[in-house]
């Protein structure tokens, strides 16, 4: 069988990377699955649903272990006491966004280069990008120890349910991932990355970090604080009175509050230039409904419904 990689190693096995865990072995895209949690209890249930082959708690025996005594035809071949891959390893980082550079570094670090090929690309799935990427794309940033690169990714998939046990196989099939590298990465590692997502049936486009964050900020950010402001304004005796709208328009509210604070605090600016461009249009709503220009707002009303549904 012809894999495209020889390990892929997910660090947090969450919905997201116990989804991509699980999509990799439903498509047999790399022959072996390492999961790396802090979490105990993730670990023995990321192996129970088969999103990983092996789960450990240590990000060392993570990066470095579980080559096989055995090397299987076209995955390493030796020369003298020398270990090489032929096919590239990837690692995921699916952690909060505050966690990502830190274990970035730390995978770099640990890689032993006494015994295999280094050929580790190193990518992320966080939905903020700049306070991560700008480590790592400086012109002046030192290189990952190794020859370990990074570039970034953020699948624009998932629910506001959390755990591995809401992994999905199919998460990404027809799903947009966001790939941000640099001029400075390599075009191997591009089109590695472009293989790895399109090989999980997503569809990829490309662009720079800056220009991810202020999107994310108007298509995901502001409208999770819209949902949890709906839904925390919720008075007592309301709740019996919501119907599928409501229920419907705040449905991200339920995601963890942890997650998305970690979020908002590493894209302020963006966010905060989206919610002053929310309020502009609040207030222009606010005076069509005072000075009863119903033809305005059909019209506002209209031009939301057709862009509602262009989506896909």
């Amino acid at each position: 069988m012809k894999y495209i990689f020889s390990r892929v190693t997910i660090i947090g096995v969450g919905a997201i990377g116990g989804s991509i865990g699980l999509a990799v072995k439903a498509r047999k895209i790399a022959r072996h699955v390492i999961g790396i949690d802090s979490d105990v209890n993730v670990l023995e249930a990321a192996l129970r649903l088969g999103a990983v082959d092996y789960a450990v708690s240590d990000i060392g025996e993570g990066i470095n272990g579980f080559l096989p005594s055995v090397f299987p035809d076209g995955f390493y071949n030796t020369e003298g006491d020398v270990v090489r891959r032929h096919k590239p390893e990837i690692v995921i980082i699916a952690t909060p966004v505050s966690l990502v550079s830190g274990y970035v570094i730390d995978v770099a670090n640990v890689v032993r280069n006494d015994d295999f090929l280094r050929n580790i690309l190193i990518t992320d799935v966080a939905s903020t990008k700049e306070t991560i990427c700008s480590k790592f794309y400086d012109l002046y940033a030192a290189p990952l120890p190794n020859d370990c690169r990074f570039i970034g990714s953020h699948p624009i998939a998932g629910t506001e349910k959390s755990g591995v046990i809401n992994g999905d196989a199919d998460l990404f099939v027809n799903r947009l991932v966001v790939i941000t590298p640099y001029d400075g990465s390599r075009e191997l590692d591009i089109a590695m990355l472009l293989r790895f997502w399109q090989s999980l049936g997503a569809m990829v486009v490309s662009m720079s970090h800056t220009e991810h964050d202020r999107v994310l900020a108007r298509t995901s950010h502001l409208p999770h604080l819209i949902s949890a402001l709906l839904a925390g304004q919720l008075r007592n005796n309301d709740a019996k009175y919501t119907g599928t709208g409501f229920r419907s328009t705040t449905r991200i509210a339920a995601g963890k509050p942890a997650i998305w604070k970690d979020v908002i605090e590493n894209n302020t600016e963006a966010i905060l230039e989206a919610i002053k461009e929310y309020e502009d249009g609040l207030k222009i709503l606010r005076e069509y409904i005072e000075q009863k220009e119903w033809n305005k707002l059909t019209d506002f009303l209209e031009k939301a419904k057709n862009n509602r549904d262009a989506l896909r």
